[in-house]
Order: structure tokens, then sequence, then C-alpha cells
């Protein structure tokens, strides 16, 4: 999890989050196979973390410590060598769950591009989530390697 400076604020999950969570995430790939209960599971694991317009989520050859849920905001990813960015996310998306499943280094540079709010899952707390699911990891394995392909033909 990136922990430099552009981060204006870091705190635990507010109540008034936990439903959008649920509602946010049943749309996410791999968790929208799980259950509320199951949803509910995860929540306790996930920081808000309020960034500033311009700042660096994830830097392309980083380790892949966390992955992301955008509560409000937009980010752009970069890859180097590239001339457009590979992607703009907005409210509801997701990244970073590429690094996490395979153990890579970051694939792409994530840069906000207005002042933005996610929601963060460590690695190590992801690891504990899937290790108690493996479906959810047969699930998130298919969906990465959905995203690296088209990755590779962009």
């Amino acid at each position: 999890m990136n922990t430099g400076s552009s981060i204006l604020d870091a705190r635990p999950v507010a109540s008034e989050e936990i439903s959008w969570i649920e509602e946010g995430m049943r749309g996410v790939g791999f968790f929208s196979t799980l259950a509320r209960a199951q949803l509910r599971e995860v929540l306790p694991y996930m920081l808000m973390l309020r960034y500033a317009k311009g700042a660096l989520i994830c830097v392309e050859g980083d380790p892949g410590d966390a992955m992301y849920l955008i509560y409000h905001g937009g980010v752009v990813i970069t890859k180097k060598g590239w001339r457009e960015p590979v992607a703009r996310l907005k409210d509801g998306d997701f990244f970073g769950e590429m690094a996490l499943l395979f153990g890579e280094p970051r694939s792409a540079t994530v840069a906000t591009d207005e002042e933005t709010e996610v929601f963060c899952l460590a690695a190590e707390d992801f690891r504990r989530i899937v290790a108690r699911s493996p479906d959810m990891t047969l699930t998130l394995r298919a969906l990465a390697e959905t995203r690296r392909r088209e990755l590779a033909q962009s």
C-alpha cells in the first residue's frame, strides 16, 4: 500500500460507506460471486484512503502490495513507453488485483486526475481472504488473466 505523502487521509471504513462497498464490490468481478455475508468478512480489512489530485497510487515496477476500489474520483493508468493512457477509471472501478494475484511487480502506474477516495485492501489481508475461499481465487485468476490479455492487445 502506497504510504507516501500524497495520501491526504487514511482511516477505517465508516459505517455509512459499508452499503456502498457492499454494492460496489458486488459488481467487482471476483467479489460479484460472493454473498453479502462473505462480503462483510472483507470489510474489516479495508481502509479508506484519500489522495490529492496528481498523486501516484501505484508505480510501474513497484511491488504489488494492495488493490483498490474507487469510491469517489478518478485515476489514469499509464505504462512506460506508451503515448496514450492504458485506461481511465472512475467511481466503482477497481485496480491492483493483478499484482496481488500473480505476485509480480506493478504492470502500470496509477495516478489520480482529481482528488480521489479509494477503498484499499492490503496484500496480506487479501491473501488471508482468498485462502479461505478457493472459489474466489479461481474467479479472481480468470478475471486477472482476461485483464492481462486485454492489456497485451492494447
